[in-house]
């Protein structure tokens, strides 16, 4: 979780790209995700084959709206992630048996497959209870992505002490914003996803106050430091990377 600065307006991109930030009306909490790792000897020619991947799509009227990152920290860098979010599960139903998406489809597998090393995808939802999105439009570039692999059982003490944690940072007042996610389908669980957001670089150090100052102020050293074991107890392990939006590979909402 990280502090960022704020701005006025929120590209729709990055945005897109975020897809779990947005507040879903009931049943449109769904956002599909592909995963991308070019060939090792194809890494300039797969973007730009992804480039007029996406720009056929636009021409050819893509209904969807998909936001591209790229990882650039952690184990896979160099991967690619395409987002499209706010979906319901019927709404797969009809982009899945959509003439374009057969036209999308056949394009995909001559121009930009061939360059792919491995990929896969899986459906997320949205945790917006666990999730704290600030009040004035911002515009970040930078996503700090934390997954969490819970114990069996695991999912309650998680749950119950981010939301501690969010009750005490909304109280404080304190620039610290973030997304919550879980897997629907498609990948290993139980895991929770924490994505933290930040303009640029330096939006991503420490924020002061700090989380334990924060939860030592709102419950004492002995509450913080139950809360903090509470939430260490709930998994075995995490993983964390850092994305970078690629507006220019993204296609916005129409």
């Amino acid at each position: 979780m990280s502090n960022s600065k704020r701005r006025s307006s929120l590209s729709i991109q990055v945005l897109l790209l975020l897809g779990l930030l947005l507040t879903p009306a009931q049943g449109q909490d769904l956002t599909m995700v592909w995963q991308f790792t070019p060939r090792a000897d194809a890494m300039g020619s797969f973007e730009a084959a992804l480039k007029a991947h996406m720009e056929f799509r636009q021409e050819q009227g893509d209904a969807w709206s998909w936001g591209i990152g790229q990882v650039v920290v952690g184990e896979k860098v160099g991967t690619y992630y395409a987002l499209s979010g706010a979906h319901s599960w019927a709404d797969f139903d009809a982009y899945n048996n959509s003439a374009f998406t057969q036209l999308a489809d056949a394009h995909w597998g001559a121009t930009v497959q061939p360059l792919v090393e491995n990929e896969m995808n899986w459906i997320s939802r949205g945790l917006p209870e666990m999730s704290r999105l600030p009040e004035e439009p911002m515009e970040p570039t930078l996503f700090e992505v934390t997954t969490f692999y819970l114990n069996p059982g695991g999912e309650f003490a998680f749950n119950d002490a981010i939301g501690k944690l969010l009750q005490a940072v909304s109280d404080a007042g304190a620039p610290m914003y973030w997304s919550a996610s879980t897997p629907r389908v498609g990948t290993e669980g139980p895991t929770i996803s924490i994505m933290g957001m930040a303009e640029d670089w330096a939006g991503l150090a420490e924020p002061d106050p700090t989380m334990e100052q924060v939860l030592t102020e709102a419950y004492g050293e002995d509450g913080a430091m139950e809360i903090f074991n509470q939430f260490a107890s709930a998994y075995h392990h995490y993983t964390s990377f850092i994305v970078v939006a690629r507006p220019d590979l993204s296609i916005p909402e129409m």
